[in-house]
Formats: structure tokens, C-alpha cells, sequence
């Protein structure tokens, strides 16, 4: 067993703890979602210091399901953190990771745009490829495509 594996198994319970596209993925609470995400770039035996990406899946009734791709260049191993936003469909709301990697902050800004998924603490949200008065969320499954003309 690899370091990362020690790790999650000695912090996390197993049943959070599952593999994906051929990487260790760990699903926590969305309250847990910063600090489990700052341990895993802070910690000097993992160091995930790249946000590979960070992306959303609308799963209906049981809400978002957010995904943060990391990658540690110090052993080279990958892993998928997971969380869920549940509480609010209308104003689906969770912290940003901008503060502990730069690269979240454009992640956040997609996902905002195109799910309405608000990044607390994030320094511009904005839209990015729709325009401001685009009305809706377009990625999201209750989103109603206007009628062709």
C-alpha cells in the first residue's frame, strides 16, 4: 500500500473511499469539502498541489455532484475528491477552492455559468461564456430549452 492509501484509510472511513477512472476517489460532506481539500495540498506526504480540473454533475434529486481532480507531482499519484451539494437546488451553494489552488477559480466560474452553483468566498464569480442577462443554467436538468422560433 502506497502512502496515499495509508493515508486515506487511517483519516477517512472506508465506505468514503472507492476508485474511479482508475484513481482512489474519497467522498466527504460538503461542510468537509475545504478542509479535506486544504489537508490534502497541505500535508507534505501528499502534496496535491495541481487542481487538474474541477467539474459538476447534476444527478436530479440527489442534488450536484461536485468533483475536484487532483494530482500530487511530488509521487505522482492522482485521486478524485467528491462531494454533494443537496440542500438548495435553487441557490445550490458550496466554498470555493480558489483560495488553495488558483486554477479553481475559472473551474468555478464554468460551473457557475453553466449550473448556477454559487462558490462562497470565491474572489470575481462571474459568467464567462454566457452573457449576464442569459437567463437559467443550461447544464442543469430542470433547464427548459426555448422553442425554436
Amino acid at each position: 500500500m502506497n502512502t496515499l492509501e495509508n493515508f486515506l484509510i487511517a483519516h477517512f472511513e472506508t465506505e468514503q473511499l472507492s476508485e474511479q477512472f482508475g484513481m482512489r476517489a474519497l467522498e466527504v460532506n460538503n461542510k468537509q469539502w475545504l478542509l479535506t481539500a486544504r489537508t490534502l495540498k497541505e500535508n507534505p506526504d501528499l502534496a496535491f498541489n495541481q487542481l487538474v480540473c474541477e467539474s459538476v454533475t447534476d444527478r436530479g434529486d440527489k442534488g450536484f455532484e461536485l468533483f475536484a481532480h487532483l494530482r500530487s507531482f511530488r509521487s505522482g499519484d492522482e485521486m478524485i475528491l467528491i462531494t454533494y451539494i443537496e440542500k438548495d437546488r435553487e441557490v445550490p451553494e458550496i466554498e470555493s477552492l480558489a483560495g488553495i489552488w488558483g486554477s479553481a477559480e475559472l473551474f468555478e466560474d464554468e460551473i457557475y455559468d453553466l449550473f448556477g452553483i454559487k462558490f462562497n468566498n470565491h474572489p470575481f464569480l462571474r459568467r464567462i461564456m454566457l452573457g449576464e442577462d442569459f437567463e437559467g443554467f443550461p447544464l442543469r436538468k430542470s433547464y427548459k430549452y426555448p422553442e425554436n422560433e
